[in-house]
């Protein structure tokens, strides 16, 4: 491998460090790009690019200026639209613009199902209230309406009624930033998600995620887990489910995450975006595969074919479960507890607030107050160390 190849990283937050560490133990040059702020991926790179994420001319500037080999970005949306501008306008290996716009607004997305024929949700694009109504009238409830460029089940809401599908139009219109929302059939059935990779032009894998989901207006991941035995057994529907997916939303070289649904003995895409997913998912992918899931996501942007890394020897993965940590309450956290000394299976506990911070009670996955991920030889020993672990985390708070 040549040592002088570049990858540009958009963005500098924790959750770009392992990305940047995978490349540099492959040998790349890491080029973070960031605007300034105390961000914790900075010591972890090469060479720091201050500059937009969002606004990909200025992000095509510097990869031009740096003369970079590959772009990528991992568990966010910001720097999705300058990677996809940045890999077309110099014929790199990722997804490019078309792919972007579609991973970040979701009535590019649904078009371009509805021209594929991908199986998703029925669904119409809504500028006014008036429209709205015209869509409900064509439509059976629930219905859900949704903000087109939101992340997190921010700007969602499923609506019973039409006094709530207005309501829920309101909410859309107030968390987004374009003039449109969508209403679409609301899928009853079992909700999972998938995690993907497209690599040269194929698939490099699939795995079902089973969720863990809060209760809510929609109801929200707050963890994963695998294997997800319904989706060993429809299996094949989810790959050529993904794969069409990905066709129609020009995705290659990328990860994928979906979310997706069951019902009546279909499989539907809700979703699905150029990157990994968050929630813990890219660690559940590395733990189920037992490699460095990140290493994969940089190999595919340089335009790697990544497939022989999925390959399970035993036919086997590790069971996994990982889980959000949300605080009880509201408050100000005086103090952390949890386990000084953790179990072997134990992957990952960790926090990203401290003593001092402001915690609220769960609305969204935004709330996070930390993860918990943990393996072993079944779901069923995961989930016995889960629950243990789980009664062993508290909050204390000032009073």
């Amino acid at each position: 491998m040549e040592e002088h190849k570049k990858l540009m990283v958009l963005g500098a937050s924790y959750s770009q460090i392992p990305l940047m560490q995978a490349a540099r133990r492959l040998g790349y040059r890491v080029i973070a790009v960031s605007i300034p702020g105390p961000y914790l991926g900075f010591p972890y790179a090469d060479e720091i690019v201050y500059a937009d994420i969002t606004k990909p001319e200025e992000v095509l500037k510097a990869a031009r200026e740096k003369k970079i080999d590959g772009i990528t970005t991992c568990c966010m949306d910001l720097g999705i639209l300058a990677m996809g501008y940045v890999n077309e306008k110099m014929g790199l290996a990722g997804p490019g613009i078309f792919a972007a716009k579609a991973a970040m607004d979701k009535a590019v997305e649904k078009e371009a199902y509805r021209k594929a024929g991908v199986s998703t949700a029925e669904y119409y694009l809504i500028h006014s209230k008036e429209e709205l109504w015209n869509a409900l009238h064509k439509m059976r409830y629930p219905v859900i309406v949704k903000a087109v460029d939101q992340m997190g089940s921010r700007g969602i809401r499923r609506a019973d009624t039409e006094k709530e599908a207005e309501d829920a139009y309101e909410y859309a219109m107030a968390a987004t930033s374009r003039d449109y929302c969508i209403v679409e059939e609301f899928l009853q059935g079992t909700m999972f998600g998938v995690e993907a990779m497209m690599a040269c032009g194929k698939l490099a894998y699939v795995l079902p995620l089973g969720n863990d989901l809060r209760e809510g207006n929609p109801p929200f991941p707050i963890g994963h887990y695998v294997p997800w035995d319904k989706g060993e057994q429809i299996r094949k529907q989810i790959e050529e489910l993904v794969y069409s997916a990905a066709g129609a939303l020009r995705f290659d070289n990328c990860a994928m995450d979906l979310d997706c649904m069951y019902a009546d003995g279909q499989v539907y895409v809700i979703e699905a975006t150029a990157r990994a997913g968050a929630t813990c998912i890219t660690d559940t992918v590395g733990i189920y595969y037992g490699i460095d899931y990140y290493e994969a996501i940089v190999k595919a942007a340089m335009g790697i074919d990544t497939a022989d890394m999925f390959r399970l020897p035993s036919g086997k993965g590790t069971p996994n479960v990982s889980r959000l940590l949300f605080a009880d309450r509201r408050g100000t956290v005086k103090k952390i507890i949890s386990p000084e000394k953790l179990p072997e299976n134990v992957t990952d506990l960790s926090f990203n607030i401290s003593a001092g911070s402001k915690v609220q009670p769960v609305t969204n996955g935004r709330d996070r107050i930390g993860q918990l991920i943990v393996k072993g030889e079944s779901l069923e020993e995961c989930r016995k160390l889960q629950k243990e672990m789980l009664g062993a985390i508290r909050l204390e708070y000032e009073e």
